[in-house]
Parts: C-alpha cells; sequence; structure tokens
C-alpha cells in the first residue's frame, strides 16, 4: 500500500464519523495544543522570581520596590497563558464551529490550527519574564531610577506581545471566519492549507522572546543610566521592530495560505 491510497483511506475513515463528532474532535485537540503556550509565561515568571529574590538579598532596603516591579513584570508575562487560555475555552465551551456549514474535515482542522497558532505565546512568555526579572534586578541597583526602568519595562515588554496578538487574529480568524472552509478545491489540500496556516503562525515564539529580551536589557540599562532613558527606549523599540520581522513573514504567509492560496489553483 502507497502513502497516497493509506491517506485516501485516513481521510475516508474520518468522513465515516459525523460531521459534528469531527468537529468537536478537532476541537478537543486545538484546545489542547493552545496551552503548550503556558511553557512561555512558566519559564519567565520563574525566572523574574528567581531575580526578585536576588535583587532582595543584593538590597534588602528595596525588597519592597524590587518585588513590586517582579509581580507587575510577571502579570504582563501572564498575558500569552491567559489569551491561550481563552481561545482554548472558547472552542470547549463557546465554539463557533460547530454551527459552520462547509467541509466537515476543514473546519476541524481550523480548530487545530487556531491551537496551534497560539503555541507561539511561548515566546512572549519567556521574553516579558526576563523583562520582569531585569525590572526588579535593575531597582536593587539603582532605586531611585526605579520609575524609569519600569516604565521601559513595560513598554518593552508590550511590543514583546506582538507575536502573541498576531497569533490570536490568526487564530479567531479560523474559528470565526476561515475562507477556506467553503472552498471548492481538494478536500486534503484545503485542510492541510488551514493547518499550515496555523503552524505559520509558531514562528512568533522567536520574535517574542528576542524582544523581551531586548526590553530586559532596555530596562537594565535605563535603570543604570536613567538621563539615557530616551535614547535607550528609541534604540531598544528599533531593535525590537527589527526583532519582529520573520514574525511578520509568519503572519502574511498564513494569510496567503487561508485567503490568497495559490496551491488551490494549480488543482
Amino acid at each position: 500500500m502507497d502513502n497516497t491510497n493509506f491517506i485516501m483511506i485516513f481521510l475516508d475513515w474520518l468522513m465515516s464519523f459525523d460531521k459534528i463528532a469531527i468537529i468537536l474532535a478537532g476541537s478537543a485537540i486545538g484546545a489542547g495544543l493552545a496551552m503548550i503556550a503556558g511553557i512561555g509565561p512558566g519559564i519567565g515568571q520563574g525566572y523574574a522570581a528567581g531575580k526578585a529574590a536576588e535583587a532582595t538579598a543584593t538590597n534588602p532596603d528595596s525588597s519592597k520596590q524590587a518585588t513590586m516591579v517582579m509581580l507587575l513584570g510577571a502579570g504582563i508575562a501572564e498575558t500569552s497563558g491567559i489569551l491561550s487560555l481563552v481561545i482554548a475555552l472558547i472552542l470547549l465551551f463557546g465554539n463557533p464551529l460547530i454551527s459552520q456549514p462547509g467541509d466537515g474535515l476543514v473546519i476541524a482542522v481550523s480548530a487545530i490550527g487556531a491551537g496551534l497558532a497560539m503555541i507561539a505565546g511561548i515566546g512572549p512568555g519567556v521574553g516579558q519574564g526576563y523583562a520582569a526579572g531585569k525590572g526588579a534586578e535593575a531597582t536593587s541597583i539603582n532605586p531611585e531610577g526605579s520609575r524609569g526602568s519600569t516604565l521601559v519595562m513595560l513598554l518593552g515588554s508590550a511590543v514583546a506581545q506582538t507575536s502573541g496578538i498576531f497569533s490570536m487574529v490568526i487564530a479567531l480568524i479560523l474559528m470565526y471566519a476561515n475562507p477556506l472552509v467553503n472552498s471548492h478545491g481538494s478536500t486534503i489540500v484545503v485542510a492541510a492549507s488551514t493547518l499550515g496556516a496555523g503552524i505559520a503562525m509558531i514562528a512568533g515564539i522567536g520574535p517574542g522572546i528576542g524582544q523581551g529580551y531586548a526590553a530586559g536589557k532596555g530596562t537594565e540599562a535605563a535603570g543604570k543610566r536613567p538621563k539615557y532613558q530616551s535614547s535607550v527606549i528609541k534604540t531598544m523599540i528599533l531593535g525590537q521592530a527589527v526583532a519582529q520581522t520573520t514574525g511578520i513573514y509568519a503572519l502574511v504567509i498564513s494569510l496567503v495560505l487561508m485567503f490568497a492560496n495559490p496551491l488551490l489553483k494549480l488543482l
């Protein structure tokens, strides 16, 4: 039996199930995949807590400030986990895919793709946690400059969340407005394109970590040299913009796969 026959037999087996059952199965897988993003915040927040503990030992007098900065930054680092939780809960409790007309297999794969897209949240979680740790560290080194370093941390962490937001946008499109659901192309190509749209967004892990690193180093620099805060912010944001490039590439490919897929015209 060659691979083509195996795939066709597998697809025929899937299509033998009720349409709703296939969609519910895909939604369950998608919900589980989405929560993989929780790896990022867990690592990032752990790093932030460790740095805050280190900062407390370095300068006990600034322990309250360092702890507050750590908690603030760790709260931001939790964003990716919350966004992924929202997607998972939608798939489990308010699934819009169940009532959508169209091919059941493609709709089910849309749910899986939405979950895959949210895995990108690992990056921002790690990066933002790093920035939070550096914020706590900067506070212990220079308590008087904590306001400025905290501002840089917050700004840099917000930018680092960009790839997570891109991924959530793709996940929502896959759940609520996937144009491939009503496509008249080959089922296997359409389903694969839907899956590819979700997989592409996993690339956001890199920019999330990189931008978070830039935010952390910017926070550290602003804490040590408050008078150069403006220059630090400009350099940090410029670097973060460059670091986001691959995340934008992934977004473009994901959108092309869904809205202007040239592969569907080749059959």
